[in-house]
């Protein structure tokens, strides 16, 4: 098999194959650097189901691909956030957003790996305990953690307050516990261990919880204000 050498400059020609084609907008493939392999190859299996008429299943679509069914969740949460796809809750319409304000270089490597992760987490740690999220759902997961500041380690005890508080939990349940939360100054899962009236499930580990060193200093100077 012939490769293209270094001295080939101008590259390969690619001839195509006969057949019937799925057509795919080129804007998919402009953006595909700072989308990621994955949300793109997603995108495009999902353009393809589309021109067939065939449903999207999440299952079925990562067995295609040779994902597990989190890595086809999180790319559609991604998808989403960038304005690919848009879910209407019946319907998933596919959006082409404007290619020219998207910004091709991606963020900081350490800052969007550590984020991801986060969020990575977070996706499965919801699908373990309340069911896979919807694109919407995981589009609000992602709200709460990078425009409103939550951790995902806050949002998690609000899963796990939800599953204590109520029979059927819901993702409007969640959210009311979130802006509670948030409208208390609730930020990391630190926040929620100096504030224990706010959660029944981290009660007994906060009452646990040894105070830090600022806190034992105050203890020790103003003793009365401790009884």
């Amino acid at each position: 098999m012939r490769v293209m050498s270094a001295e080939n400059s101008r590259g390969l020609l690619i001839r195509n194959v006969k057949g019937m084609f799925i057509q795919v907008p080129p804007e998919i493939f402009r953006c595909q650097s700072s989308l990621g392999p994955i949300p793109t190859l997603v995108w495009i299996n999902m353009v393809a189901l589309a021109q067939k008429q065939k449903p999207l299943k999440i299952q079925d679509l990562a067995e295609t691909m040779g994902l597990e069914q989190r890595e086809v969740s999180q790319a559609l949460a991604l998808l989403a956030d960038r304005g690919w796809i848009n879910d209407g809750g019946l319907e998933i319409q596919m959006v082409l957003p404007d290619t020219q304000s998207i910004e091709l270089a991606p963020p900081n490597d350490s800052v969007l790996d550590e984020e991801q992760a986060s969020f990575e987490w977070l996706v499965s740690y919801s699908a373990a305990r309340i069911g896979p999220p919807s694109p919407d759902e995981m589009r609000k997961l992602l709200h709460w953690m990078v425009k409103k500041g939550l951790s995902h380690e806050v949002i998690a005890v609000a899963i796990e307050e939800m599953t204590v508080q109520v029979e059927n939990p819901g993702f409007p349940y969640l959210e009311g516990i979130l802006r509670n939360w948030h409208a208390t100054g609730i930020r990391s899962y630190n926040d929620l261990l100096e504030n224990p009236h706010l959660t029944k499930v981290l009660g007994p580990i906060a009452a646990n919880r040894q105070p830090s060193m600022a806190e034992q200093r105050w203890k020790e100077v103003f003793p009365d204000e401790f009884d």
